[in-house]
């Protein structure tokens, strides 16, 4: 990504996190990104599109921790363990997802159902439990419901909790249902 891009990216990120994304206009993306809006239009076709890359970004954060988490020499249940807390400290930390997710569940971003951030992490979840599966950590399932169940659940966690909660006994808790309801 060029320098200018990164800036302004940067700089929406910022704003996105500390306001939200439908209160941000791109005439502050450009005077927070020391740009003018004709070069943000020159990189980004429009806010949607800045936003999913802004998205996409923090897509690509979370997938190269839990890759990193899978790669490490340890049992399918510690990694899991260690995924579920990196998502509950990252329901802490993040600010920007928490925005995204309340305004989506609020119905503020136009075609929801072809969102490109749902889809993404929707699939990607998708991916991983069908190599779970085929790996014998879980019990076969139809992976596209489980996905969405678990994208529910996340958002739930996310934006309707309202209250800190305890992370070693929540990851203890999502562990214990999903000893349950999917691992063999």
């Amino acid at each position: 990504m060029n320098e200018k891009k990164e800036r302004i990216t940067k700089a929406a990120k910022e704003l996105f996190s500390t306001y939200g994304f439908h209160k941000v206009s791109m005439d502050e993306i450009a005077k927070n990104s020391n740009t003018t809006k004709k070069t943000i239009y020159t990189y980004f076709k429009d806010k949607n599109e800045l936003i999913n890359v802004v998205l996409m970004n923090e897509i690509n954060s979370m997938k190269k921790i839990a890759n990193q988490i899978d790669k490490k020499n340890i049992s399918f249940e510690d990694k899991l363990h260690e995924v579920i807390t990196m998502q509950l400290d990252y329901r802490k930390n993040s600010k920007i997802l928490y925005n995204y997710l309340k305004e989506y569940e609020e119905g503020r971003f136009e075609n929801n159902k072809d969102n490109i951030f749902n889809k993404t992490i929707l699939s990607e979840l998708k991916d991983r439990l069908d190599n779970t599966i085929k790996e014998g950590h879980i019990k076969k399932c139809d992976t596209k419901i489980v996905s969405f169940l678990i994208y529910k659940i996340y958002i739930a966690l996310m934006v309707e909790l309202d209250y800190d909660i305890d992370k070693k006994e929540a990851t203890e808790n999502i562990i214990n249902i999903l000893k349950i309801w999917l691992l063999k």
